[in-house]
């Protein structure tokens, strides 16, 4: 199998970016409580709330998918969670939306769509997220 050669100054492909998180659904049950709309309103959308029923549980899976997707974008210490919303589509899959300073950042890393899956068991909840590199040329 033959090696394309590698030059001094040519740069490594880009990796597939993978975030992924956990969330305790007794923590959101906490964040609600204690700090009610403010939070809710803070972290989730009205869609995002609506389709979760507002159940911490679901939220988590929401909440631990935003940080999965923030990981994936790296570098995104100023995107806050209200810029990333987690919603479903007709079939009920998850998909990502960023707000457009988020899809900014992921322009900026050349990142294609943000693919995302949740799951949650036993109080627990997982989110994985993955973008493909967008093969633009570099610049």
């Amino acid at each position: 199998m033959a090696r394309a050669s590698v030059g001094r100054d040519a740069k490594p492909p880009r990796p597939v970016r993978i975030g992924c998180d956990l969330a305790d659904a007794d923590a959101v049950a906490e964040s609600i409580t204690a700090f009610g709309e403010r939070y809710l309103s803070r972290v989730y959308s009205a869609t995002e709330r609506a389709q979760t029923g507002e159940a911490p549980v679901r939220l988590a899976a929401r909440f631990a998918g935003k940080e999965a997707v923030l990981k994936v974008l790296r570098n995104s210490s100023d995107i806050r969670y209200d810029e990333i919303e987690i919603v479903l589509d007709a079939d009920g899959a998850p998909w990502v939306r960023l707000a457009p300073r988020a899809q900014q950042r992921a322009n900026a890393e050349q990142l294609g769509p943000i693919a995302i899956s949740l799951s949650h068991e036993r109080g627990m909840a997982l989110a994985t997220a993955v973008a493909m590199p967008d093969y633009q040329p570099l610049h």
